[in-house]
């Protein structure tokens, strides 16, 4: 595993991907913010493209965080136990309990940060538990998560886990890998984008906990250092 005391540099991570400076395509935030984010905020209630996904929660709105964060995090799905119940992402249960304690590491809070998923919605298998988001339901929101980077503008996306990683492909190419890139900053869309495990309990597997602590903690100090968060 790579600690090396440049590992979240922004400097020493510059590729895969374009340099912030160097991409325009995104169009800036409207001056009306929150109608903005109000009118984003009916289109996710109001859409109806995955049939699966009928009669689940859309986790989008004010529950989500900041629209002045300058920290995006994209997860996977709502939860069936926990975002979809209570439509906060990342809340309620066992994940959503790590997810908190690993933002505690990074010294951040839900009011710093925003907070959405690759898929908005909680995708389910035949007997009703948890199922991956299939690649159309991904392509289908990947309009919601550009609108949402739109918005926000924010300086840093913090990918968890494979899918989100993959989802923001849709937004702009690279050629990260979760397993060879996690935890480095790499330029990317006019920004940067920071490749984490996601919180749930198979991520464990691959990346235990200590290490994802120890990547939350990096994660702080690099915000700190850039003013990310107040």
């Amino acid at each position: 595993m790579d600690y090396s005391p440049d590992r979240f540099s922004e400097s020493a991570s510059s590729s895969p991907g374009t340099s912030p400076q160097e991409n325009n395509s995104l169009p800036h935030p409207s001056p009306s913010h929150d109608q903005a984010f109000a009118c984003l905020v009916t289109r996710v209630q109001s859409c109806r493209l995955c049939p699966r996904m009928e009669g689940r929660s859309r986790v989008f709105g004010p529950a989500n965080g900041s629209i002045h964060a300058s920290v995006l995090f994209v997860a996977e799905a709502p939860g069936r136990l926990g975002a979809d119940r209570w439509q906060v992402p990342l809340f309620g249960d066992q994940t959503g309990r790590t997810f908190e304690e690993l933002l505690q590491v990074a010294e951040l809070d839900r009011q710093q940060i925003f907070i959405t998923n690759a898929v908005l919605c909680n995708p389910r298998d035949e007997h009703g538990n948890n199922a991956p988001p299939a690649r159309q339901e991904i392509e289908n929101c990947s309009q919601h998560l550009r609108e949402t980077i739109v918005l926000l503008q924010p300086r840093y996306v913090v990918t968890l886990g494979q899918v989100a990683l993959k989802a923001v492909r849709y937004i702009a190419p690279h050629d990260l890998t979760l397993a060879e890139h996690v935890g480095h900053a790499y330029a990317w869309h006019e920004r940067w984008l920071i490749p984490l495990y996601h919180p749930g309990p198979r991520a464990r597997v691959h990346r235990p906990l200590t290490l994802q602590k120890e990547d939350y903690r990096r994660l702080g100090v690099l915000l700190q250092n850039s003013d990310a968060v107040r």
